[in-house]
C-alpha cells in the first residue's frame, strides 16, 4: 500500500530535469519568437498616434472648523474631518471636472496646432471631430461599418442640419468626445493636504496645454459662483432695497425743506408741530436708508470673501517630450508575451499536438 502511494507521487511529480532539457532544446525558437514579439511591438507602438500630457497642480481653499492640532491628527491617519458647510467639497472636483455641462463648455475654446507645417486654429470640438489621428487598423475594422452605412444611405434625404447643441440632447459624435475627456481627464486629490493635480493627454502639445489651463480656469469659475450665489443674491436684493431706501429718504428730506422754506417766518403752534413731524420722517428715513446701505456693503464684502483661492503650485507647461505610446514597453511586453507562449509551447504544446495528430 505505502509503495503504491509512493509510484502514485513520484508520477504526479514533475520531472524538472526534463523539462531543462526541452527547454534547452527549444531555445532558439523560443529566442525567435521573443525577437518576432519584440518586432510586433515595435510596429505597433510606430502605429499608435503620440500624445502629449499637459499636467497642473493646485491647492484650493479648504475651511476647516475642527481645530488645526485634531485636523492634523486626523489627515495622518487618513480620516477627512472637514465639516466645511459646503455642498461641493474638494473630494467632488472630480466629478465636477467630468460632469457632461462642465466639458460641454470647452467646446468652443479656441485652440491652435501645426499641421504640415501649417497653423490651424479652430474650436476644441473641430479638432477632435477633424483632425485625430488613430491606428490603422481602427481604420480597416471602421471600413465595413462605413460601406454599409453608406450602402444603407442611397435613396434616403440627406438629414436636417442640426441646430445649437444642446449639452441635455447632444449627437452621438459630440456625446463620444464627452466621454473621452471624461475619460482622459486626470484629476487626484491627496486626502492629507487636499492637493489637486490634474492632468490630461492629447496629441497635440500645444491643444494639451491650452485644454489643461481652460479646465483649470473653468473650475475657478465654477467653484466662483457655487461659492458666491447666495451673497451674490444678497448684493443683488439689497441693492434693490437700498434704492428704494434711499428714493424714500430723499422725498423726505424734500418734503421737510420745502415745508421748512414755506413757513419760516410762522411761529405757529401747528406749524411747528408739522415741521417736527417731517424731520422725524426725515431722520427715520436716513436711519433706514444707512441700515440698509450698511448690510449692502457687508453683502458686498462677504460675496468677496466667498470667492475661493487656487494656489497655483505647478503651473500648465507645454509639453516637449510624448508621454506614449512607449516604443520601449511595447517591445518588452510583446516580446515577454510572445516568450511565454514559446515556453508553454515547447513544455507541453508541441507534446499535446503530437498526441492529438496521432489520434486523428
Amino acid at each position: 500500500m505505502t509503495d503504491n502511494k509512493t509510484n502514485t507521487e513520484d508520477m504526479l511529480q514533475p520531472d524538472f530535469t526534463e523539462l531543462i532539457i526541452k527547454l534547452w532544446k527549444s531555445r532558439c525558437m523560443i529566442i525567435k519568437w521573443g525577437i518576432i514579439g519584440a518586432i510586433v511591438g515595435l510596429f505597433l507602438a510606430f502605429s499608435i498616434p503620440k500624445t502629449y500630457k499637459a499636467s497642473v497642480t493646485l491647492a484650493p481653499e479648504v475651511e476647516q472648523k475642527m481645530g488645526s492640532g485634531v485636523s492634523s491628527i486626523a489627515s495622518m491617519m487618513g480620516i477627512n474631518l472637514n465639516n466645511s458647510v459646503d455642498a461641493i467639497s474638494v473630494e467632488m472636483y472630480p466629478d465636477v471636472v467630468h460632469s457632461t455641462p462642465f466639458i460641454y463648455e470647452l467646446f468652443d475654446l479656441p485652440v491652435q496646432f501645426v499641421r504640415r507645417d501649417s497653423t490651424i486654429n479652430t474650436t476644441l470640438l473641430d479638432y477632435m471631430l477633424n483632425y485625430q489621428k488613430y491606428p490603422w487598423w481602427s481604420y480597416v475594422m471602421s471600413a465595413p461599418f462605413k460601406l454599409v452605412g453608406w450602402v444603407m444611405s442611397i435613396g434616403k434625404d440627406a438629414p436636417m442640419q442640426e441646430g445649437a447643441l444642446n449639452p441635455q440632447n447632444l449627437p452621438k459624435k459630440e456625446r463620444e468626445v464627452v466621454k473621452f475627456f471624461s475619460n482622459n481627464i486626470a484629476v487626484l486629490i491627496d486626502k492629507k493636504t487636499s492637493k489637486l493635480s490634474m492632468f490630461i493627454e492629447l496629441q497635440d502639445p500645444l491643444v494639451a496645454s491650452d485644454v489643461m489651463n481652460a479646465i483649470v480656469e473653468n473650475l475657478k469659475r465654477f467653484m466662483s459662483d457655487y461659492r458666491t450665489s447666495k451673497a451674490r443674491q444678497d448684493v443683488e436684493n439689497l441693492s434693490i432695497i437700498c434704492e428704494q431706501r434711499k428714493q424714500d429718504y430723499q422725498k423726505a428730506q424734500q418734503a421737510y425743506a420745502a415745508y421748512v422754506d414755506a413757513n419760516q417766518n410762522l411761529s405757529r403752534k401747528s406749524a411747528m408741530v408739522e415741521s417736527e413731524r417731517l424731520q422725524q420722517e426725515k431722520n427715520l428715513a436716513y436711519q433706514v436708508y444707512s441700515q440698509v446701505a450698511a448690510q449692502l456693503e457687508g453683502s458686498r464684502i462677504q460675496e468677496q470673501q466667498a470667492k475661493p483661492v487656487f494656489v497655483i503650485i505647478d503651473p500648465v507647461v507645454i509639453p516637449n517630450r510624448k508621454a506614449a505610446p512607449s516604443k520601449l514597453k511595447y517591445m518588452v511586453g510583446f516580446a515577454f508575451l510572445a516568450g511565454v507562449c514559446a515556453v508553454a509551447w515547447a513544455l507541453f504544446g508541441k507534446d499535446y499536438w503530437g498526441k492529438l495528430k496521432k489520434n486523428i
